[in-house]
């Protein structure tokens, strides 16, 4: 296809239709209606206050380029005055920052008394199961001893030369076995009662001893959850950009 001669060419520039000043005024401040009720993202890299005082800047930046400076009236220039001291000073939230931090210490405070509970029934546990295997151990001994004994007792030499005339020492042997055998019952109650408990501490059972520390850690949770989303609501001056962007479209709104 060959060249047009430049003559022949048509170039069409496209040029932004100029908004009348009542036009500029109604979409600025329908824009400043529409970023005071803008939320913001909770995600790394999302959108910020940030975000939005640039985007208010700019905004209003370009309306008082188009509007022009013999156009913006003392009221509207206050506002924003008003609106850029504001956004620079950092906001307040000490008195939450130290709730936050008394209630973060009161639950890590229950939390390591319970665990330090738990651990310590965990360690008793370990323990009872120890000496059951140790008692277990020497019960069958005993047991083994006599069983011995029993096989041989109609050998009256082998039987006198393991226990004499003198049979206290069967006696004895028997008395060591019953002992073993209540232990060994003791310890299987024991294990039981110290797993009981531990079960108690897992489920936060209401039975458990720990049933007002667990109150008060569900209470300490649900204030910091609180807490959290006051001070989420206070860095993003949620309340604030709705009053801040309302004033300073009223002032546009009035400005003739």
């Amino acid at each position: 296809m060959k060249n047009q001669p430049f003559h022949q060419r048509k170039i069409r520039i496209q040029e932004t239709p100029k908004l009348d000043f009542d036009q500029l005024k109604a979409r600025t401040i329908n824009a400043l209606n529409k970023l005071g009720q803008q939320k913001f993202s909770t995600e790394p890299g999302g959108y910020t206050l940030e975000n939005w005082i640039k985007g208010v800047n700019v905004l209003l930046d370009e309306f008082e380029e188009k509007a022009g400076t013999t156009r913006l009236s003392p009221e509207y220039l206050a506002r924003r005055h008003e609106l850029n001291d504001y956004l620079s000073k950092p906001v307040p939230t000490s008195s939450i920052d130290e709730e936050m931090s008394k209630l973060m210490a009161e639950k890590s405070t229950i939390e390591n008394k319970i665990e330090a509970e738990r651990a310590q029934i965990v360690s008793t546990i370990a323990e009872l199961k120890t000496e059951q295997t140790r008692c277990s151990g020497e019960l069958e001994r005993e047991r083994r001893r006599i069983a011995e004994a029993a096989a041989v007792q109609d050998n009256g030499s082998l039987f006198n030369h393991l226990f004499g005339r003198n049979k206290s020492p069967m006696k004895k042997i028997e008395g060591r076995i019953k002992e073993l055998e209540s232990k060994l019952a003791a310890f299987s109650d024991e294990v039981l009662e110290q797993q009981k408990q531990l079960k108690m501490i897992e489920l936060r059972s209401p039975e458990s001893r720990f049933a007002e520390d667990w109150t008060a850690l569900e209470s300490a949770q649900n204030r910091l959850k609180e807490l959290e989303g006051v001070k989420l609501d206070a860095t993003q001056l949620v309340k604030e950009r709705v009053g801040m962007t309302a004033s300073i479209a009223e002032a546009i709104s009035r400005i003739p």
